[in-house]
């Protein structure tokens, strides 16, 4: 039965992961002609320290209300889990809140806004998802939906008003995203009021969220710290002006690969949590199993198809002082994506399922350490290539490490037949694109997307990839 909801809530979650897709373009479209490389970098480098600092802060509350949410749901017990992650998130929003005004009286020019509105949207996020983690949690797809699409288009639409109306670059675009998440954070509150009440603290429930939750938050932080440094390191070693270029193409490939991997995890996840805490490891094992077709199925014709329509992609999408750059590296930014999603939205949730976080936390503190010395190494070599290898050595030999760990209490499905099905059909994929050589239009891009798409999915079912033709003629077969 739990196999049977997967792909009903994976239906369920499209619409939101479609507006979030369309949202990370709309960033890229419009931030990269209102905002110079300058101020993009400084952009990025916002985003990528509230990120950390959520991490550092809060995941420890949205991951344990996640994880404990199927054994606490009975009416006499869900209230203390959410009145202690709620409460907990408060006193860390004062003391986030505190130390905002003590910082932004030391600072000064452009970043001293920055600051401000990015602990703002810090504090409004975190809280937000408290609930939002517990709506995911309880499979409520339409409220879940709800919030995160709204957060997406008012962080985008405010920003960009903002940004044009009072001139103010890249403080102005966090702040819309600050007023967004105030917003919807205010949308959510009454909904979650009903399961707040002021003698429902526990301090057991606290325990039990900081166990878990703890080396979570650090892993987690360490994998925003894999994931972003590379930014930093870039801007001490290059520049703001490089930090620019380098995000935009970045934020036009891992954002739609990352929302993708986010959405199949939306649905598995809180499936495994299920088939865990119900039926055991051979439960939870067959949703991964599941989980791993879809992926192998989405994210590799994905990652090959931004490959190769980079040229035309970066002519279209992005302002002319970012398209050279940009062009240059969304082939490899897409393979490093890729294996930074397989990562941290999949081999990583044998870790999650089984409370094994401690030992997550130990492969993301290897692979950070080796992350950093492989930036301080190719950056100052290679440039902007440089910081690509890092990230795709790295995200490579963490993978492999992980499931490395998880074989003694989860192992990892890995699916190697349809694994090399589906490397042929993108091969296909990419051969018709590259013998087509479409003008870099944005109607060459459509007819680009349009071919691939058609040829990945007549060599995918020729292939039988992930089961795709086994799973249609079965179909056929009922419906007929």
């Amino acid at each position: 039965m739990l196999h049977g909801k997967f792909k009903t809530y994976l239906a369920g979650y499209l619409p939101l992961n479609l507006i979030q897709a369309f949202t990370s373009l709309g960033l890229v479209v419009v931030y990269t002609r209102l905002l110079v490389p300058e101020q993009y970098g400084r952009y990025a480098l916002a985003l990528i320290a509230m990120q950390w600092l959520q991490s550092l802060l809060f995941a420890w509350l949205h991951g344990g209300v996640a994880r404990f949410y199927e054994a606490r749901r009975a009416p006499d017990r869900l209230p203390a889990l959410l009145t202690t992650a709620y409460g907990a998130g408060l006193c860390l929003s004062a003391l986030v809140a505190v130390t905002a005004g003590l910082v932004a009286l030391f600072l000064r020019g452009p970043w001293r806004w920055l600051v401000v509105a990015g602990l703002v949207s810090l504090i409004a996020r975190s809280l937000l998802l408290v609930g939002v983690e517990a709506h995911r949690a309880a499979r409520h797809v339409a409220r879940y939906s709800l919030l995160e699409g709204t957060q997406s288009v008012l962080g985008l639409g405010l920003g960009a008003l903002l940004v044009l109306g009072t001139g103010g670059g890249a403080a102005a675009a966090l702040w819309g995203i600050a007023l967004a998440s105030v917003l919807v954070l205010l949308l959510d509150a009454p909904g979650q009021r009903s399961f707040i009440r002021l003698n429902a603290w526990s301090n057991d429930e606290m325990q039990r969220l900081a166990r878990y939750g703890m080396p979570l938050a650090a892993a987690g932080l360490l994998s925003q710290i894999i994931a972003n440094s590379d930014r930093f390191f870039i801007a001490w070693l290059i520049g703001e002006k490089a930090v620019g270029l380098y995000s935009v193409a970045y934020t036009l490939v891992d954002r739609p690969l990352t929302i993708l991997f986010v959405w199949v995890a939306m649905a598995a996840l809180p499936l495994a949590y299920v088939a865990m805490e119900r039926e055991g490891t051979a439960a939870a094992h067959a949703v991964m199993e599941n989980t791993a077709k879809t992926l192998i199925l989405l994210m590799l014709p994905c990652t090959a198809g931004l490959a190769a329509v980079a040229a035309p992609l970066a002519a279209v999408v992005v302002g002319v002082e970012f398209r050279e750059q940009t062009a240059h590296l969304i082939p490899w930014i897409a393979l490093a994506s890729l294996l930074s999603g397989a990562t941290v939205h999949y081999t990583a949730h044998a870790f999650l399922i089984t409370e094994n976080t401690r030992l997550l936390l130990l492969s993301n503190l290897l692979v950070a350490i080796l992350y950093t010395a492989l930036n301080l190494l190719l950056i100052p070599a290679y440039g902007l290539d440089g910081a690509v290898a890092a990230s795709i050595i790295a995200y490579a030999l963490g993978f492999a490490f992980q499931c490395f760990l998880a074989r003694r209490f989860l192992p990892v499905p890995l699916l190697g037949s349809h694994f090399i099905r589906a490397v042929l059909a993108c091969g296909v994929l990419v051969a018709l694109i590259t013998a087509a050589g479409l003008p870099t239009t944005l109607g060459g891009l459509m007819l680009s997307i349009l071919l691939g798409i058609v040829a990945y999915g007549i060599s995918a079912l020729a292939l039988n990839v992930a089961d795709s033709r086994s799973w249609l003629m079965a179909r056929w077969r009922r419906d007929g």
